[in-house]
């Protein structure tokens, strides 16, 4: 068990009855602390405007008033050309022209409704949809493609060169596309690289 001093100056005495609940206390608890509140104060401050923004959806719309989209319009009014007066009439014919369609042709993701939306007669829309689409790419996407190529590229291989890193990186982020052996066996063939291979 880690010795408990009479003036320790970096860290508080734990009381503690085995090694296991020392580091419980002095640690882990501390730590799982610091990550719940690194967590409310990145997502719980957004999640009130993303959860208004959704409300643009053709999905969602017919049933809510322009209240509920009242905060995501306020948060993104730089990003829209149109004043509140004229997004909110423009909501509500984006809303009648939902309200006739049957509920299971109207888009329910943003990409989908985005297609659909025409950025001539729903200006205000079509932003608000543009920013409800890329916001889920925003950290994760690329967060995962860092990962990737920090795995590919580790100190030892400094010497990868550009083209073949790229490769490896594609590869690696998109595993779940199937390329068959022969595509790939014809296109190494036909590199125009001269190999001094036996395939036998």
């Amino acid at each position: 068990m880690p010795r408990i001093c009479s003036s320790q100056r970096n860290r508080s005495n734990v009381l503690s009855n085995n090694i296991e609940e020392y580091y419980k206390k002095s640690i882990f608890i501390l730590y799982l602390d610091d990550l719940m509140m690194a967590l409310n104060e990145r997502f719980i401050l957004h999640n009130e405007t993303i959860t208004s923004l959704q409300y643009v959806l053709p999905s969602i719309v017919v049933e809510k008033p322009f209240s509920y989209l009242k905060k995501a319009v306020e948060f993104y009014e730089n990003d829209l050309p149109g004043l509140n007066d004229v997004i909110e009439a423009e909501y509500e014919i984006w809303q009648a022209k939902w309200k006739n369609i049957e509920d299971n042709l109207r888009p329910k993701t943003a990409i989908e409704a985005l297609s659909v939306c025409d950025n001539l007669m729903y200006p205000n829309m079509y932003e608000l949809l543009k920013i409800l689409a890329i916001i889920p790419v925003s950290t994760a996407t690329a967060e995962r493609s860092f990962s990737t190529l920090r795995r590919l590229k580790t100190y030892l291989r400094n010497t990868t060169s550009e083209s073949r890193l790229v490769g490896l990186a594609l590869l690696a982020i998109h595993r779940d596309i199937d390329i068959p052996d022969d595509i790939l066996l014809d296109k190494f063939a036909n590199s125009g690289k001269e190999r001094n291979l036996n395939l036998i």
